[in-house]
């Protein structure tokens, strides 16, 4: 029992930890976008958004599903974790060495001679990344959360301002390749100080080809969603420009925040609830479809907000040569809309243990996602931009099918409990928008002006979407009004 209290306790402290790294990085991630925005051109962001595609399937690699293999495997010994070491340096040595040599041949492909000197150089985090891989496992494995919780703060805060500094003085696309090395280095430096382990002079091919049983699933997924997520970049990079890029960088970074938000926090909660209903499909058809009600009323009307308020928020925190990011961050934001909906789809799912169904279903979504985006270059980069929207909604469409299968909750039951609070957003969306389309504040500073717009069409924009939700008795609003009155009588009981 007190080892059960322990663990219960230990992972509620892990949960916490994990969720203060993630939101950390995350705010500090902008603060530092948002000022090197100002210092930095849209095409230095562009070179390194070209880039990204060939570290991120470098990284999945050098990590091969082994770390991953370490975690789920019971008692893991110095000779797993030694192993598992040797191979992550060796690959991630072999990758450098491809990528050092590779370099021109990209630069070519892009016709962009800068980008064989950033490669070579921002490459050698892969190396860095090597080391610290089973340091950085092995923390997990002990849940030891707040460490690496301090450790990734600390790495990040360090290099911001390390980049920042870099970028006031001129550094240019060298100030973002600067902060990617700094906090490997520190990261990696920290938890070689924290985890206090050496690994072994030994291989054994028994404990690689024992853990490569399980991590090769975990690879192969890993692939083909690193795949998904970076094509768009080497397709616009390719296609278009690297000031075009750098403009849909830019403002991917800015929907990111509360799309990753959302959706951080929906795979939190939904994976484990949803694991532990999997029994009972009643209870868990119940359990999603009242998630997926309270998430829907919140994350849509937010994102349509970010929609109609696009210009005085760029305008706010941006000077006015990211503008032309404004169009691009408006379709991501209809991306975003469901990307907290199709999570929920996708956990349940993975929470019923189904492992084949569920690589056989990011597969499906990827190869069709990909065909799409590429089709869609034929049409600019709106058509790109609307083909990613439409994409999000098919991967709504094909996860509403199996759901359908695991526990009898059809696409056609979800569209009726979520598009109460769709059309309601829109509606409230449009009210506001044209209420405040020619409105001119007597204010002569100009950034000042945009923050009251944001700040009055948000009071107008909330009310009047509450207020009809309170008149119509729309069930998301029943949803938090109930857990309102439930907790504040609780408060007033103690």
């Amino acid at each position: 029992m007190d080892n059960n209290q322990n663990l219960k306790s230990k992972t509620i402290s892990s949960m916490l930890w994990s969720a203060t790294q993630r939101f950390g990085v995350l705010i500090l991630s902008f603060i530092s976008n948002l000022v090197l925005a100002w210092y930095l051109s849209a095409e230095d962001f562009g070179v390194i958004g070209m880039l990204t595609i060939f570290i991120s399937l470098s990284e999945t690699f050098i990590d091969s599903g082994l770390g991953a293999a370490l975690i789920q495997k019971k008692e893991p010994t110095e000779l797993d974790y030694s192993t598992v070491f040797w191979t992550n340096l060796l690959i991630s040595i072999v990758l450098y060495i491809v990528l050092f040599f590779s370099a021109p041949f990209i630069s070519k492909f892009y016709k962009m001679d800068i980008l064989t000197p950033v490669l070579r150089i921002k490459a050698v985090v892969l190396i860095i990344q090597g080391f610290r891989l089973i340091q950085t496992t092995r923390l997990q494995k002990q849940l030891n959360f707040k460490r690496i919780s301090i450790i990734y703060l600390t790495a990040s805060f360090i290099s911001t301002v390390t980049a920042i500094v870099a970028a006031i003085k001129g550094a240019g696309v060298w100030a973002l390749v600067i902060k990617t090395l700094v906090d490997t280095f520190i990261r990696t430096l920290l938890f070689w100080i924290v985890g206090k382990w050496k690994p072994l002079f030994q291989f054994s091919k028994q404990s690689f080809k024992e853990l490569f049983a399980f991590g090769g699933v975990m690879l192969s997924t890993s692939l083909i969603i690193t795949v998904y997520s970076n094509c768009q970049a080497l397709i616009i990079g390719k296609a278009f420009s690297a000031e075009q890029l750098g403009y849909y960088t830019q403002a991917t970074k800015l929907e990111d925040i509360p799309t990753t938000a959302f959706e951080q926090i929906v795979n939190q909660v939904t994976f484990p609830v949803f694991s532990k209903l999997k029994e009972d499909i009643e209870k868990l058809k119940a359990g999603l479809k009242k998630i997926l009600i309270a998430i829907s009323y919140i994350c849509f009307p937010m994102m349509i907000f970010f929609i109609i308020c696009a210009t005085p928020i760029f305008n706010f925190l941006y000077p006015e040569k990211w503008d032309p990011a404004i169009p691009y961050f408006r379709y991501l934001c209809l991306v975003g809309m469901m990307v907290s909906v199709n999570t929920m789809n996708t956990n349940l799912i993975k929470s019923t243990g189904q492992k084949g169904l569920y690589f056989k279903l990011q597969v499906i979504k990827r190869i069709v996602g990909i065909i799409l985006i590429i089709l869609s270059v034929y049409f600019g980069m709106i058509g790109l931009l609307i083909a990613r929207v439409i994409i999000e909604y098919i991967f709504f469409i094909i996860n509403g099918i199996v759901t359908n299968k695991a526990i009898k909750y059809s696409i056609f039951e979800q569209i009726k409990d979520i598009l109460p609070n769709y059309i309601l957003s829109f509606v409230t969306g449009l009210f506001t928008f044209f209420i405040f389309r020619n409105m001119q504040l007597p204010i002569s500073i100009a950034r000042l002006n945009n923050f009251v717009t944001i700040l009055i069409e948000f009071v107008v924009f909330t009310f009047t979407f509450i207020f009809i939700s309170w008149i119509f008795k729309f069930k998301g609003f029943q949803t938090y009004k109930e857990i309102l009155i439930s907790k504040f009588s609780k408060e007033k009981k103690e």
